[in-house]
């Protein structure tokens, strides 16, 4: 058992009103996290309703000296591109010092989510990213589950030729015609 100072822990919640770098295809983000010299990386998500979702906890283990020097977590939300590198929407820096201050203090801090705005490669404002944070002090942490998150950028989903064709098909096929003529055809026969 190793033991620590404390945990900081963030959770993602959502996201919404990001910028769509790409236009053709559905939007799919992720979060890399920078906590200290820390990384963690949030599973990619769908957005669908202007609307993203990750509901994803992630804990950094901190050490006396790093909770005494640590004062931002950089957490920049990517889109994933299938033919090209993935590219930055936008960033937002959470300064945590004085909550790792106030939590080793207290010996626990816990702030609900909220909504931190994303800043933009040219310094504007779009969007919003909801994030809560808690700092646990004095906490047992064993070695092989201290750092249970994938570190890594997520691995990319093999590449299916036939989905944008379905893509621009599917909704344009009259299912509602097809299904109710289907069970149309079974009510309108007539028994003898």
């Amino acid at each position: 058992m190793e033991t620590t100072h404390g945990v900081l822990e963030l959770l993602l919640v959502s996201a919404e009103g990001l910028k769509h770098a790409h236009h053709l295809g559905p939007q799919r983000h992720y979060v890399t996290i920078q906590c200290g010299d820390q990384f963690r990386t949030s599973k990619i998500t769908h957005g669908k309703h202007r609307k993203i979702w990750w509901n994803e906890k992630f804990r950094f283990s901190l050490s006396p000296r790093e909770c005494r020097q640590l004062a931002k977590v950089t957490l920049r939300i990517m889109e994933r591109d299938k033919f090209a590198e993935d590219s930055l929407v936008g960033e937002i820096r959470v300064y945590v010092g004085e909550i790792i201050r106030e939590g080793s203090e207290r010996e626990f801090l816990q702030m609900k989510p909220a909504p931190y705005n994303i800043v933009l490669e040219d310094g504007t404002y779009r969007g919003e990213l909801k994030l809560g944070l808690k700092f646990i002090t004095n906490v047992n942490l064993e070695k092989s589950g201290e750092r249970w998150q994938c570190t890594g950028v997520p691995p990319r989903q093999p590449y299916a030729v036939y989905r944008p064709f379905l893509n621009i098909t599917l909704p344009c096929i009259p299912w509602r015609r097809f299904f109710f003529f289907c069970t149309r055809s079974d009510k309108w026969t007539v028994k003898e």
